[in-house]
């Protein structure tokens, strides 16, 4: 059983405990420092049992106050986490955004500039005949559409590698690091499982396939220029019948696809 949750949940209260037992000490100081002044010279008795209510009061007071405002102190800190992530983040696919996307990409290409070559591949999918199935089953299983093939894209690629929605039925994929084999392997293992997947809305069967545009790199490349390539590649893609694959490598001079799915 995976007990993150639970762990993220006790370190979340964790400052919420910390910052109302420190206040409150720190209120029973101040009181009990106050009482001390207050009722010297009263008696000892007189003296200590003024310094102990006064503590026991201000703790009393000081507890439950500091606990609702370091509550919502952490309630703001998720809300703000939260926002964040949703800004970055496309509502109904759950990946990246196109703007968010592009920047990471750009901060790898920023990051391998003093660090010597560098390679990836950028994969272009589109969904085949989106605007046909919206049509014909409507918007709501176009939306589980989208969301059957962002899950299927994000269940093929490695922890380290990015997945944005970049357009109304195109998600990009970006893989550093990787070698042309595994590209190969990541794009035919989309394909081949969204061609696989039968959806079916009211007891009729929806087909899905995907066109993948992909470019191989080398080296400092513009986002740009990359995109381009790949979305010259996926044109190529569907004009010769869809749900097939087609491959550039920009480091041979616009060498023709590789492979066909």
């Amino acid at each position: 059983m995976d007990n993150s949750g639970a762990g993220n949940a006790g370190r979340s209260w964790a400052p919420v405990a910390r910052y109302a037992l420190l206040g409150t000490a720190a209120c029973v100081a101040v009181a009990a420092g106050a009482a001390a002044i207050l009722f010297q010279g009263q008696g000892d008795q007189v003296f200590w049992r003024g310094v102990i209510g006064a503590g026991v009061v201000a703790g009393l007071v000081a507890a439950p106050l500091l606990s609702i405002v370091a509550n919502e102190r952490r309630k703001f800190g998720a809300l703000k986490s939260e926002v964040s992530r949703l800004s970055s983040t496309d509502a109904l696919t759950s990946c990246l955004n196109s703007g968010v996307f592009a920047n990471l990409i750009d901060a790898f290409r920023g990051s391998s500039a003093s660090g010597g070559r560098r390679q990836g591949a950028l994969l272009v999918v589109e969904i085949d005949d989106f605007r046909a199935i919206n049509a014909k089953f409507g918007h709501a299983w176009g939306d589980e559409v989208l969301k059957s093939v962002a899950g299927t894209i994000k269940a093929s690629v490695r922890a380290g590698d990015l997945v944005g929605r970049i357009g109304g039925e195109e998600f990009g994929i970006f893989l550093p690091g990787t070698s042309r084999e595994n590209a190969e392997r990541v794009a035919e293992r989309i394909r081949g499982t969204v061609s696989d997947t039968v959806l079916e809305p009211g007891a009729r069967q929806l087909p899905l396939s995907v066109s993948v545009g992909a470019v191989l790199f080398e080296d400092q490349v513009e986002f740009d220029d990359m995109f381009r390539h790949a979305d010259d590649r996926l044109s190529e893609a569907k004009a010769r019948g869809r749900n097939r694959i087609e491959f550039a490598d920009m480091s041979e001079d616009g060498g023709k696809p590789s492979l066909n799915a």
